[in-house]
């Protein structure tokens, strides 16, 4: 007899794109059942009822706590915490950083910009830093938002580039390695210079990727 997976999307969205991720991995012979966090509750009786549990068009934040509480999710909560850690991400590249949390720490490291300057979890909140100056009024701000996520903050010597939004999947020909480093299926990646600054691991998932990634569900699914 042939097990029928049973899935549940789990999305804070009523976008298109979380449907057509359903219908695609219906198709695939899925059981797919669809929770809008705008509309219903999640409670774990509910994840109990299902195999896998998959995150789209979601905050990362929100889905982090529910990934901590079910057995099985798309990404899943170490590749959501991998993701989210921007030191985690830099390390996985190679690439070299400070972690400053105070303003003695930042004048010590600050030799010559421009820096990448981030928060070392993930805000949307990196952006480049030519002084000194400016990287301490960019963390009095961060300390000012009391958000206990924005206290610590990375300088990383990355060339000054204009950012661009990137969606991948482990299947990815430049970014797939990181991703499966990262124990990560598929997100949206912040780009400098070829660099992953951020990564989303709960993102919409653009239309025209739907398939690909309903694919790589798929073969997590067994």
């Amino acid at each position: 007899m042939v097990h029928v997976a049973r899935l549940l999307i789990v999305s804070d969205s009523s976008r298109f794109s979380v449907s057509k991720l359903a219908g695609e991995l219906a198709s695939m012979g899925n059981q797919v059942t669809q929770l809008n966090l705008d509309n219903e509750p999640f409670n774990q009786r509910l994840a109990n009822n299902y195999d896998l549990v998959v995150f789209t068009a979601i905050n990362p934040y929100t889905a982090l706590s529910i990934a901590l509480t079910v057995s099985r999710s798309i990404n899943d909560a170490v590749g959501m915490l991998n993701s989210l850690s921007v030191v985690k991400l830099l390390k996985e590249q190679g690439i070299e950083y400070e972690l400053v949390a105070g303003d003695e720490a930042v004048k010590r490291v600050f030799t010559k910009g421009p820096y990448y300057f981030n928060t070392a979890w993930s805000l949307g909140l990196g952006g480049f830093v030519d002084t000194v100056e400016g990287a301490r009024s960019i963390l009095e701000y961060r300390h000012y938002l009391k958000n206990p996520l924005s206290l610590a903050s990375v300088l990383a010597h990355i060339s000054n580039a204009q950012e661009s939004k990137v969606f991948a999947t482990v299947k990815h020909e430049r970014y797939g390695e990181v991703l499966r480093r990262l124990n990560v299926q598929f997100a949206e990646l912040t780009i400098v210079n070829g660099v992953i600054v951020e990564a989303n691991p709960t993102p919409e998932v653009p239309l025209g990727s739907v398939r690909e990634v309903a694919e790589v569900i798929n073969s997590n699914v067994k």
